[in-house]
């Protein structure tokens, strides 16, 4: 196991976390894509669904890259989170109250989230260059324990959590 895939193994983490939170409270999001008048979101309804959809792709996502693993899974990760940085950057822009990531327990978007998004399009980038394998694969070829290895990457996912939603 590399540094590279466990910091691979957290963002998709964070990316099951955003998405099961948008699948329950899509409300956050669908404001600021009605706000920034993303296609089709011009509705409650509407963007509520895309809101849905968009927290069902990222709950797929992370959960098919943690299990699989690969270049492909990988590179769909750093393009998924490039755009979370893009909306970022535009709801920065139109200063936003809230980026809509983690339901109603987002928090603004603020520099240190645009960063964190970026930085994760670019170890899924590198994880899409490199290759990273599955979680189960990658457990077993780790030279550290596993129980310090999935206390590693929890305790790294808690901590991006807690500085992306509102506490940070």
């Amino acid at each position: 196991m590399t540094v590279l895939a466990g910091a691979f193994w957290v963002t998709c983490l964070v990316l099951l976390a955003a998405g099961a939170t948008k699948l329950l409270d899509p409300a956050a999001l669908a404001g600021v894509l009605r706000k920034l008048q993303f296609p089709l979101a011009g509705q409650e309804r509407s963007s509520a669904l895309i809101a849905r959809v968009l927290g069902l792709t990222e709950l797929l996502l992370g959960f098919v890259a943690l299990v699989v693993g690969g270049r492909v899974v990988a590179a769909a990760v750093a393009v998924a989170y490039a755009g979370f940085a893009a909306l970022l950057w535009a709801a920065r822009r139109a200063s936003l109250d809230s980026c809509g990531c983690f339901g109603s327990r987002s928090g603004p978007p603020s520099r240190l989230h645009l960063l964190l998004n970026a930085g994760s399009a670019c170890v899924a980038g590198a994880a899409a260059v490199f290759g990273v394998p599955a979680v189960s694969d990658g457990m077993l070829a780790t030279p550290l324990g596993n129980a310090t290895l999935l206390l590693c990457v929890l305790a790294t996912t808690v901590g991006i959590l807690f500085l992306e939603t509102e506490h940070g």
